[in-house]
């Protein structure tokens, strides 16, 4: 199959990636075939007439954008061609939506909404999951069916954009500047988007540091330090689609021309290398997110119980996240209420 040394680390990425994928696999297939398989009910309290618009229009436009992108690829492979960059970038991303409950895995963090349609969440069911009460925190079905496929490639083309846009227009730059100036934009970027995703209670964030957030101590406070985590990732991904070799190939495709094998063997071996770079830059996001996450300020008192859905609280055995409380989990007593 290999035809000489150099072919060498597009194999090693690959079996990296498809550690993840087989980690994937089994997290999600855990979580379907157990009891926590089914919807977590949004509690009494009522959706904002603006939180009513968000989920109907996310429900209408993400799970369209979800199917447009897979026919895409699909249509792709079918047709004996080689997938794009672009295409294994979608596909990298898509394999990384198991890591999309970890920013609560030590302790909550982000609050889903349980109104939108759900089956619950597989959280609990990542091996080295801490955190009590994971499963309370729902997956909103309609919101995950483009997030990693299509609108996180998004973002890491919009960081390639930015680096090729500031490098035409200021041609002296050399690679920190324009790395600087992604993330730089990326966050900012990024801090409008949640906001108002926040506002139209997609999700809520608990625990997070009031001096580094917005509207902080409100139940629309969201965390910066996030939205500079995730451009830190996003744009560690763009630096592998700006910096391609003169064939076009990332560097984790780098000696796929020295493996013999066809169009469609290329593919995986692409999809699956694209898959292991993803999943670490955004793992790298989320271990980040957890860190900084520990040295939490008090969770404000006012969320609906579509957000609060019994992670912790009264009636729920310990106490929100608090800096002067331990960090409730295997082996760890809760704090009393």
């Amino acid at each position: 199959m290999v035809a000489g040394a150099v072919a060498r680390p597009i194999l090693w990425w690959a079996l990296l990636g498809l550690g993840f994928l087989g980690l994937q696999a089994y997290v999600f297939g855990a979580w379907i075939l157990s009891d926590d398989f089914r919807p977590i009910a949004p509690g009494p309290d009522a959706l904002t007439p603006l939180g009513e618009i968000t989920m109907r229009g996310l429900a209408a436009s993400f799970p369209v954008l979800g199917i447009v992108g897979g026919i895409w690829v699909l249509a792709t492979i079918l047709r004996g061609r080689e997938l794009s960059t672009i295409q294994i970038l979608m596909i990298g991303c898509g394999l990384c939506l198991w890591q999309d409950a970890t920013v609560n895995l030590v302790r909550p963090v982000a609050l889903y909404n349980t109104h939108y349609p759900n089956m619950g969440t597989w959280a609990e069911h990542i091996p080295w999951w801490f955190s009590p009460n994971g499963g309370r925190n729902a997956q909103p079905l309609t919101f995950q069916s483009a997030l990693y496929f299509v609108m996180v490639p998004i973002w890491v083309l919009t960081a390639f954009w930015v680096m090729k846009g500031a490098k035409r227009r200021w041609p002296r730059l050399v690679g920190p500047h324009l790395v600087l100036i992604a993330i730089a934009f990326i966050t900012i970027a990024q801090t409008g988007a949640e906001v108002a995703m926040v506002r139209g209670e997609i999700f809520a964030y608990g625990g997070v540091i009031h001096a580094l957030s917005v509207f902080p101590g409100t139940r629309w406070q969201f965390p910066v330090y996030g939205a500079f985590l995730w451009a830190i990732g996003t744009v560690a991904l763009g630096c592998l689609l700006y910096w391609r070799g003169e064939n076009g190939r990332t560097i984790v495709e780098a000696g796929i021309e020295r493996v013999n094998t066809g169009v469609f063997g290329r593919n995986i071996l692409r999809s699956l290398a694209m898959a292991s770079a993803a999943n670490l830059a955004i793992l790298a996001y989320y271990l980040g997110f957890m860190f900084v996450s520990l040295y939490s300020d008090p969770w404000p008192t006012d969320f609906p119980s579509y957000f609060s859905n019994g992670i912790c609280g009264p009636g729920t055995g310990y106490a929100c996240p608090s800096p002067d409380l331990p960090i409730p989990g295997r082996g760890v007593a809760p704090a009393p209420l």
